[in-house]
C-alpha cells in the first residue's frame, strides 16, 4: 500500500486537495494523510470546516507557522514538514494551493528527496510583486508531477522548459470541490438571511488587503459600490484583512452607510457558492470564485490587470476590468445590460472528475 501525504495550507489549497483526499481514502491501494496549515482556514462567519464538509474526520497533521515575516513563518513551517516527513515516511507529497504552508511543504520534501506532486502547475499571471506567483513558480521548479488545470499551464511549463513527460493535463479540481457541495450550497438559507432574491443583487468580493490599503482607492471603491447600489442591492463580503483595512482608514462608515448596501464578513465556502450562483454578476479585486462562477455560468468583473487562469477570460465569464475606475464601470454596465451573457462556455475538462484522473495518473506512474 503506498502512503500519500497530502498538504494544503489556505482555504484555497484546501479546495485543491480535499476531493482527492475522498478520492484517493476509497482506494484500496493508498494510505492518505492529510497536512493542512494551522489553525484550519474557517469561514469567518459559519465556523466552517472544510474537511468536516468532505467527510473527513481522521486525524490531520497540523502545521504551525510561527515568526512575525514571511520567511520566519516559512521556516517554521519548513521544519514542522520536515519533522512530519521524517515521521511518517509518505512516498510522495501532493501538495495544492500556492501559500507559504505549500512552499514550505515542497522545499522540505525536495530536501528529503521526496517525490513531490502540484496540483495547480504552471499557472502564471506574469506579477512578480504577488506572493503567489512566486510561489507557484518555486513549487513548479521543485515538483516532479506537475498537475495543470488548462492548456495555458501546459503551455507555460513547456515553454519555461520542463519535460512533457512530468506535465499531466487533468482540469481545475476547485471544481471537484464545487461538484461535492453544490448539494449543500442550494440547501443553504443564506440569501434569505440577507434577504435578497436570485439575480436581484450583485455580490462584490473584497478580500485583498494590501490592494485597498490607500484611501484614494477605497474613496474610489465607495464610488463604484454606490453607483451598482444605484440600480442593485449589493452585498459586500470584506474578509477580516480588509476589515482592518477600513476600520484603520474610518472608512468602514462609507460603506456602510450607502442604501441599498450590506456589508458582511466573508462567509463559510458552501455559503459563498450559494451567494455566487444567485448573484446577477459578481465585482472582484482577487481571484477568487473566478473558476466557480464560470463554471455557474455568472459573469464576474475581476478588477486586476491579470489572472493566473486564462480559461476563465478566454472561454469563460471573468472579465478584467483593471483598476480604473472608468473601465470598471464600463464592465458594470456590460454586466446590468446582458452585454456579457455570452461569455458561458465551461473550459475542457472542469467537470467534477479531476481526482480521479489524478488517481488514474499516479496508479499508472507507481506500477512504472
Amino acid at each position: 500500500m503506498k502512503k500519500i501525504l497530502l498538504v494544503a495550507g489556505d482555504r484555497y489549497g484546501l479546495l485543491k486537495v480535499l476531493p482527492l483526499y475522498k478520492a484517493l481514502h476509497e482506494h484500496d491501494g493508498y494510505e492518505v494523510l492529510f497536512a493542512a496549515g494551522s489553525p484550519l482556514p474557517q469561514g469567518e462567519k459559519s465556523g466552517e470546516d472544510l474537511p468536516q464538509l468532505f467527510g473527513i474526520s481522521e486525524t490531520i497533521f497540523s502545521v504551525g507557522t510561527e515568526g512575525i515575516s514571511p520567511v520566519g513563518r516559512a521556516a517554521s513551517a519548513m521544519t514542522a514538514f520536515e519533522k512530519l516527513f521524517v515521521d511518517e515516511k509518505p512516498e510522495i507529497a501532493v501538495i495544492g494551493g500556492d501559500d507559504d504552508v505549500a512552499l514550505a511543504a515542497a522545499l522540505a520534501a525536495v530536501k528529503l528527496s521526496l517525490p513531490v506532486a502540484y496540483i495547480g502547475a504552471g499557472m502564471r499571471d506574469y506579477n512578480r510583486r504577488s506572493p503567489g506567483e512566486v510561489n507557484r513558480k518555486l513549487i513548479d521548479a521543485v515538483a516532479d508531477i506537475l498537475f495543470v488545470s488548462e492548456h495555458s499551464g501546459e503551455y507555460n511549463l513547456i515553454n519555461e522548459g520542463y519535460d512533457e513527460d512530468r506535465i499531466f493535463f487533468v482540469g481545475e479540481m476547485t471544481i471537484d470541490s464545487l461538484a461535492t457541495l453544490i448539494g449543500k450550497a442550494n440547501s443553504s438559507s443564506v440569501t434569505g438571511d440577507f434577504g435578497v432574491e436570485a439575480k436581484k443583487y450583485v455580490l462584490v468580493l473584497f478580500d485583498h488587503a494590501a490592494g485597498l490599503d490607500d484611501i484614494g482607492v477605497l474613496k474610489k471603491m465607495v464610488r463604484v459600490v454606490k453607483a451598482i447600489a444605484e440600480n442593485h442591492h449589493v452585498l459586500m463580503l470584506v474578509d477580516s484583512d480588509v476589515g482592518t483595512v477600513l476600520r484603520e482608514h474610518e472608512m468602514e462608515p462609507a460603506f456602510t452607510s450607502l442604501p441599498g448596501v450590506q456589508v458582511i464578513q466573508f462567509p463559510g465556502y458552501v455559503e459563498l457558492l450559494r451567494l455566487v450562483k444567485d448573484a446577477l454578476f459578481v465585482l472582484t479585486d482577487s481571484l477568487s470564485a473566478q473558476a466557480e462562477s464560470t463554471v455557474m455560468k455568472v459573469p464576474c468583473l475581476t478588477m486586476l490587470d491579470d489572472t493566473s487562469s486564462p480559461a476563465t477570460i478566454e472561454v469563460g465569464t471573468n472579465v478584467l476590468v483593471g483598476d480604473r475606475e472608468e473601465d470598471i464601470l464600463r464592465g458594470i454596465g456590460d454586466a446590468v445590460e446582458g452585454n456579457l451573457k455570452h461569455r458561458a462556455k465551461i473550459p475542457e475538462k472542469w467537470d467534477g472528475a479531476v481526482s480521479q484522473r489524478i488517481v488514474d495518473v499516479l496508479d499508472r506512474l507507481f506500477r512504472e
